[in-house]
């Protein structure tokens, strides 16, 4: 969203989007959603960039964001003692939550865990983003072993994440 939301228009919101659920059967699609907000007079137009030049800019920063993150590198580790290979494959390039407040960016994953300052808020950063998951599907009690798993991993690293990574709270799609 590019405007902040006051709890009062929050609770706007979510009526308007619920009205718009109910007009498709309770499924709340994201065209659906548009045409409705196209309307100056609708309390979500606001939410939205309708200047065609900047959406378009906006888009293919978006893009190039996605194409970045499709990047993958595969390693090869052979362990001599048991003949045993192992192939991973991993991002390529990670954005961490500092590099964001400064107008984006994204670094090798390799240079990111050479450097421990650097590896230490890579890592804040996944067990906030695997917290925020915990929050948003706690109802499934099937997660049980891997919500146990993240709680001693916290304690082992001792890494704080009750709030999210900085900037989180406001990203569209941040998860929680």
């Amino acid at each position: 969203m590019k405007a902040t939301v006051s709890d009062l228009e929050r609770e706007q919101v979510i009526a308007a989007l619920a009205a718009v659920a109910a007009q498709t059967h309770g499924v709340l699609d994201n065209r659906n959603v548009l045409t409705v907000a196209s309307d100056p007079a609708h309390v979500l137009h606001r939410y939205f960039e309708w200047d065609d030049a900047a959406a378009g800019e906006a888009y293919r920063l978006a893009q190039v964001g996605a194409l970045i993150r499709h990047v993958r590198f595969r390693t090869v580790r052979e362990d001599p003692t048991t003949r045993a290979v192992t192939i991973s494959t991993t991002r390529g390039y990670q954005s961490r939550p500092s590099m964001r407040h400064r107008g984006g960016g994204y670094e090798a994953v390799t240079d990111i865990l050479a450097h421990p300052d650097k590896r230490a808020e890579l890592l804040a950063q996944v067990l906030a983003e695997l917290t925020a998951y915990r929050r948003r599907y706690a109802e499934l009690s099937e997660l049980q072993p891997v919500w146990f798993a993240l709680d001693e991993a916290r304690a082992e690293l001792d890494v704080e994440t009750s709030s999210p990574a900085p900037g989180d709270e406001t990203r569209p799609g941040a998860a929680g």
